[in-house]
């Protein structure tokens, strides 16, 4: 049976079993927990957007947010509000207290004309103060205010977005695409500030500090960028593209997918030039997602054998504190942002509830 596991208990560390698994229809593409750690919601290939209560398993609410599927969603800081962006071209914003968005909006400008000819919106990302929801449809760029109202349209990207982030200041948006990368202020009426680094990029993501920058490339590698100095470097060996990155709280670790294992590198002193990085692993299929903590060198992966990975890189990268595993591949991961509790989506459709990891 298609995305059904045979299941294996993991050699690398000690076996946790879900404290629930919610199934919510198609494939969940998206997962993002609330600021507060109260829910889970998640985006379906089948439009739909599910918010779980993240103790239990418990639908809250679920919404018909799309008319094809669902690609994003994203949580405000300021209140039970997110927004969601589908195949349908649209930017829906949500209350979990309302059965109807709160506003729904096309994400680029022609979105009045032919539905089919409505790029996806792949990318919907809120700023860390949850005043600003930024969304990417095609190579449109387009900034929403906390009602759901539009604030401005930016210039068109040169290239499809391939993602999309806030930088660490909260002020500043970047894209990344086949044609490179540009940066917008969110203030500035400004067309944005190219960055002079070149090259087909699939994903990013900023160090806390501002100091790096991460990016999976085209050609399976990682290139980093040191933002003051502009130097780069390339990180190369991966057996396959890397497609998610993920820093730790203090900006001196950042970890890959891109093959059978986490591959992390050590950014503290003065970067990873010349050093090797630590592999963590016990997969037996692709790791498709990673993530850091809030705090510490806690570090988690994900993979296409249904399994759920956890470290201590304080304590061992040769010894998981954790092992979970259920029957379906396992496609994104999300922590809880204050406890040590992690949720996971799965092909089958499942969202996933873990445990808290203890050690």
């Amino acid at each position: 049976m298609p995305g059904v596991l045979t299941p294996r208990r993991s050699l690398v560390g000690p076996a946790i079993e879900p404290l629930w698994r919610t199934e919510t229809g198609d494939a969940p593409l998206s997962i993002a927990v609330s600021h507060g750690g109260e829910y889970v919601a998640v985006a379906g290939g089948d439009g739909e957007v599910v918010v779980l209560d993240s103790i239990g398993g418990r639908v809250v609410r679920s919404w018909s947010a799309h008319t094809f599927g669902a690609l994003s969603v994203s949580w405000s800081s300021l209140s039970d509000r997110l927004a969601s962006g589908g195949q349908d071209g649209f930017v829906r914003f949500w209350s979990v207290d309302d059965d109807e968005p709160i506003a729904t909006h096309s994400a680029s400008p022609e979105g009045d004309g032919n539905r089919l000819m409505r790029p996806w919106v792949e990318h919907v990302v809120w700023s860390p103060d949850g005043h600003t929801c930024a969304t990417a449809a095609g190579a449109h760029v387009a900034l929403w205010d906390a009602s759901g109202a539009l604030v401005r349209r930016l210039p068109p990207f040169r290239s499809t977005v391939a993602d999309l982030q806030w930088l660490p200041d909260g002020e500043r948006l970047s894209a990344v695409g086949y044609s490179g990368a540009m940066v917008w202020h969110r203030s500035d009426e400004s067309v944005g500030d190219p960055m002079h680094w070149k090259g087909s990029f699939l994903c990013h993501a900023w160090a806390p500090t501002g100091k790096w920058l991460a990016a999976g490339m085209q050609e399976s590698a990682v290139h980093i960028f040191e933002t003051k100095t502009k130097g780069d470097l390339e990180m190369s060996g991966y057996s396959q593209k890397v497609l998610r990155l993920s820093w730790s709280a203090d900006g001196k670790r950042m970890i890959t997918n891109g093959g059978v294992y986490g591959t992390v590198w050590n950014f503290a002193g003065n970067g990873p030039a010349g050093t090797r990085p630590v592999s963590v692993g016990g997969h037996a299929l692709s790791v498709t997602d990673v993530g850091f903590f809030g705090r510490g060198l806690w570090v988690a992966t994900c993979g296409e054998d249904g399994q759920l990975l956890v470290w201590n890189l304080t304590v061992s990268s040769q010894s998981a504190m954790a092992a979970g595993f259920v029957p379906s591949p396992a496609l994104r991961l999300a922590w809880h942002p204050s406890e040590r509790r992690l949720f996971t989506t799965h092909q089958s459709g499942w969202v996933v509830g873990w445990p808290t990891v203890r050690g």
